[in-house]
């Protein structure tokens, strides 16, 4: 008799337990959901001009030839290294 009732209670234990896990993952999985949620639209919210200001993040690549090639640099100065 007292050999069925710990199975019994081993049981409804192993049953109570698989019970919460599968509501926490559930729960859990909803809350990660949420916030993705909350990070992408702050993330879209971020990414427009505000006041009708543009940030250029890109410059082509004929751009940066052409003011790169527009510098004059100084004379050439040949040095040696000293040793101490």
């Amino acid at each position: 008799m007292i050999l069925k009732l710990i199975i019994f209670f081993i049981a409804i234990g192993w049953l109570l337990s698989s019970l919460v896990k599968y509501f926490l993952r559930s729960k859990l999985k909803r809350f990660v959901d949420q916030v993705n949620e909350a990070q992408r639209d702050q993330h879209r919210q971020s990414r427009r001009p505000r006041n009708g200001n543009v940030n250029v993040d890109y410059i082509p690549k004929n751009q940066k030839d052409k003011t790169s090639s527009s510098k004059n640099g100084g004379d050439y100065i040949d040095y040696e290294e000293v040793k101490d």
